[in-house]
């Protein structure tokens, strides 16, 4: 050892962790013969910007090495702090990095280009407790159920866009695979509509409940052109294929009876073409913005030649974007005492999800929270960021989604990735033992228990199809896509691995979300074919029961996943091992994802208890001499407490 520095031991660095604005951080080094250092430096940066040396003093000598000490006191305002250290020596300048996997704790000792620690620095805030230990279910509306109401809601629909030219087919047979018919130009010609309905959803409350379900979280309900509804129509009525304002209400209703809150998709970076707002088609009784400049939508577009050319969402001309922070803009979306976030919150919605977060602005995201917090403050904001929502770089500005209490919850893709990563045995246990910790390290406490933990998703390829080793999407044909199946023992060993993989999801920290019809087998390519509809009578029985297992267990010991202490015990060729920790309980979870029969493992922990007992099968194992020792098999688990 001649130099050594850990992020994650309070020796070194004192408190752990990201850090409240004003606090006072301690770090130290310590420094080995044969190096022999005449000056030690913290060199930092605030954002992008370079902050003056730190120079760190001699504390003491331990064992012939030399420790030295310094303190900052961080800022008054929220800010991403990086931080390397740098030893000069009689005749050279040594630097002591962050690690290759740039996740914290140990770091190396390097002679230039330093990775740098990350120190996080945020306002106070709060996760809702009920969101930190619930379990969110995904539904995309038209495809999770036909209710009672369907007839009548077709026919709306049709009325409604008669001699409209709006693209709108209904499909009569629900099992029928989803399919995008499309123009030369790649364009979708027809959007295919199964008829699935508020009515419906409420319909399966109960369902919904033998899950554990404690949150619904809807893909936009809006009025709009298409079936997947990203391209809002008007932000104030629900899609008369799905229901009205009254079934909404009802849907509201009989989901808080059972204990069950309902989260929106708020697509406000982007609208539609067909929309009240834009109204290219003529559709609405409006003047918009594609009709008149002096519309009184026109400002909140940017026309690069009238009115034709227009900046649109990733080049799609359907979804032309919008200037989130024009005033009247806001004052629609959030700003206005009758705005769309106060309306539909005062309809007693728990929530909004932020589509594209990374495109809103910072302001703008705070606006809404604030909105939100007018009506109910014990709400949850969900942002819609694929990558590490920390230190995440957006059109060149660090955003500040946790560090202005803004955002309470972002979709944890990063943790989707390392964890089917893992599974499919692409990264180790180890690996993903450091993907933890470094989450750990760069989120706030409460916004690390509040992530939003998903494995699957309607942008995704379904999670089956994953771990079934199906070829990657980028490599099969449309054709290929539409028609594609999975042989018999590569479903089962898809199943038996996404059985240890949610195991894994709905105990570690986080809020596990569970994609409509993951529980029961469905499976397909990505989008149209990864939402498929929900396969009513004709599920994987199975893993169904596997599902509601796993939420009347998470749902019998809330605290302890909702809030309990994160350490890993073991991390073995297949196997992960951690225990999670609330006042005097612990539970050792245990994850094995190796498929061959050679590849079970051996555990033996240092536990003080008398026995273990597996809170999904009820086994017992006895604890001899504060030792447990059991056999994990291939692609097997175990939530064992410790009693």
């Amino acid at each position: 050892m001649r130099v050594y520095f850990n992020s994650r031991d309070e020796f070194y660095r004192q408190p752990f962790g990201a850090v409240k604005v004003g606090t006072e951080v301690t770090f130290r080094i310590r420094v080995s013969e044969p190096i022999k250092a005449l000056k030690c430096f913290i060199a930092m940066w605030q954002d992008d910007k370079k902050l003056p040396d730190i120079e760190m003093e001699k504390e003491c000598e331990d064992n012939g090495d030399d420790i030295y000490i310094a303190k900052y006191k961080t800022p008054k305002d929220a800010a991403l702090i990086w931080y390397h250290f740098v030893i000069q020596s009689f005749d050279e300048k040594y630097f002591y990095s962050n690690n290759d996997l740039q996740s914290g704790g140990v770091g190396k000792l390097i002679d230039n280009s330093p990775r740098s620690f990350q120190l996080t620095v945020y306002k106070e805030d709060t996760v809702p407790k009920w969101f930190k230990e619930g379990i969110v279910y995904q539904i995309f509306p038209d495809r999770f159920n036909r209710g009672s109401d369907y007839e009548q809601r077709k026919e709306n629909t049709l009325k409604r866009i008669e001699g409209k030219n709006h693209g709108k087919v209904f499909v009569d047979d629900w099992n029928k695979t989803p399919f995008y018919n499309k123009d030369e130009n790649g364009a979708v010609r027809d959007f295919e509509f199964y008829g699935g309905t508020l009515k419906g959803i409420e319909e399966k409350l109960e369902y919904l409940k033998s899950l554990g379900v404690s949150n619904i979280y809807l893909n936009p309900i809006f009025e709009a052109r298409s079936s997947h509804r990203y391209d809002t129509g008007d932000y104030m009525k629900v899609d008369s294929s799905l229901g009205d304002e009254k079934s909404f209400k009802s849907l509201v209703s009989a989901s808080k009876k059972l204990g069950i809150g309902i989260i929106l998709d708020g697509v406000f970076s982007h609208q539609g073409v067909d929309s009240i707002y834009f109204n290219k088609y003529n559709n609405y009784d409006s003047i918009g913005a594609y009709n008149s400049k002096d519309s009184k939508y026109f400002h909140w577009y940017k026309f690069n030649k009238y009115p034709d050319e227009y900046d649109c969402w990733w080049g799609i001309s359907d979804l032309p974007e919008v200037d989130e922070m024009n005033p009247s803009y806001l004052d629609m979306i959030c700003k206005g005492f009758n705005s769309v976030v106060k309306h539909w919150m005062r309809e007693g919605i728990v929530g909004f999800r932020l589509d594209v977060a990374d495109e809103l602005p910072d302001e703008f995201i705070v606006e809404v929270r604030k909105a939100m917090d007018k009506v109910n403050k014990d709400n949850i904001l969900i942002g819609e960021v694929w990558e590490d929502a920390t230190n995440k770089v957006s059109y060149d500005e660090h955003r500040k989604y946790f560090m202005n209490a803004s955002l309470k919850s972002v979709m944890n893709y990063p943790f989707m990735e390392n964890a089917i990563n893992f599974m499919k045995g692409h990264i180790s246990a180890y690996e993903l033992s450091e993907f933890f910790y470094k989450q750990m390290e760069n989120y706030p406490k409460e916004y690390f228990y509040g992530n939003l933990n998903l494995v699957d998703g309607h942008d995704r390829v379904r999670i089956i199809t994953q771990l079934s080793d199906a070829r990657d999407v980028s490599e099969v044909k449309e054709e290929e896509k539409l028609h594609h199946d999975i042989e018999r023992d590569k479903y089962l060993l898809a199943v038996s691995r996404l059985k240890a993989l949610s195991v894994l999801q709905y105990t570690v920290p986080g809020t596990p979300l569970l994609y409509y019809g993951d529980e029961v087998g469905v499976y397909g390519y990505n989008d149209p074919y990864n939402r498929k509809t929900y396969p009513w009578g004709m599920e994987d029985k199975q893993l169904l029961l596997h599902y509601q297992a796993l939420g009347k267990m998470r749902n019998a010991n809330k605290e302890i996943f909702g809030e309990g202490d994160f350490r890993v015990l073991f991390t073995g060729n297949h196997t992960f091992v951690f225990e999670r920790n609330y006042n005097d309980r612990k539970v050792i979870v245990v994850v094995n994802r190796g498929i061959f029969h050679e590849e079970s493992e051996h555990i033996e922990l240092d536990v003080n208890g008398m026995k273990a007992v597996d809170l999904l099968s009820g086994d017992e194992i006895k604890i001899n001499n504060n030792k447990l020792v059991c056999d994990v098999e291939s692609l097997g688990y175990k939530v064992l407490n410790i009693v």
